[in-house]
């Protein structure tokens, strides 16, 4: 049987679960908890190895969860995709959606 890690308590897998289901769709994030929660269960190696990562980092998203810094499992704002669209065009797009909810992207690629 596996050591299992001090790191890991119920308080920790509490807080990844709970994050885990207010970023669902954020497949970066989700995850990196989802390696933590398996992390539980098995050892921290064994779901290192699975999941294709190092131990140490799988450490230190344990650690970021504990300490209260769950932010830092985000990507940072330079690594995100850039925008396509400046901000006035955004702005209008967003004007639009307000008038017209049911508006289609069709409509919205003949406006621009």
């Amino acid at each position: 049987m596996a050591l299992r890690s001090k790191l890991l308590d119920k308080k920790v897998i509490g807080s990844a679960k709970e994050m885990l289901k207010k970023v669902r769709n954020n497949a970066y994030v989700s995850r990196k908890l989802r390696a933590v929660i398996a992390a539980k269960e098995s050892s921290i190696t064994a779901v290192a190895r699975v999941c294709k990562i190092s131990r140490t980092a799988l450490t230190e998203w344990i650690k970021h969860l504990k300490f209260g810094r769950a932010e830092k499992l985000f990507a940072p704002p330079e690594r995100r995709r850039k925008s396509i669209l400046n901000s006035s065009q955004r702005g209008q797009i967003e004007r639009w959606i307000e008038e017209n909810p049911n508006i289609t992207i069709k409509e919205a690629k003949i406006r621009i």
